[in-house]
């Protein structure tokens, strides 16, 4: 289910305008580092911001925030691969150890991408330093049914 039609700049660019549509990603400013159309690879860089602190006088980062780099991580991973929308089935993370308040990085590959379903690793880390989380998760792969269909 690759697209090797795509470039990878072309991935990287598609990429930069998914992750500046949401509204809610306005909030947290990621940006598209790196996109492979046919291995399913992405990188994703969020900056740290203050507001994303697990406590108050705290600078480590709130789980809720790595949750979701990683669920936009994965999801990007299938969609470059698959030239659209994957939405979430399931994620799972293990979150190893505090995340420093500093910029994280997310990469993502995919591990299997099928007819319904793909399968995505991420790893979230600092620009140095050990995996702070992984995540796994699963994608649906179906095109959307039109308005009506049944």
């Amino acid at each position: 289910m690759s697209r090797p039609e795509i470039t990878a700049e072309e991935a990287l660019a598609r990429l930069q305008h998914e992750l500046a549509h949401p509204p809610f990603h306005s909030v947290l400013l990621p940006r598209a580092l790196s996109a492979d159309p046919v291995q399913g690879r992405v990188t994703i860089l969020l900056p740290y911001q203050a507001h994303f602190a697990r406590a108050a006088g705290s600078s480590a980062v709130h789980g809720g925030v790595i949750a979701t780099l990683a669920d936009m991580a994965a999801h990007a991973a299938v969609a470059v691969q698959i030239g659209r929308m994957a939405p979430t089935i399931d994620l799972r993370i293990d979150f190893l150890r505090a995340a420093p308040g500093a910029d994280l990085y997310a990469r993502a590959h995919t591990l299997r991408v099928g007819q319904s379903i793909a399968r995505v690793d991420v790893e979230i880390s600092g620009e140095e330093g050990p995996a702070v989380a992984v995540a796994r998760g699963t994608f649906s792969t179906l095109a959307p049914q039109p308005k009506g269909a049944s």
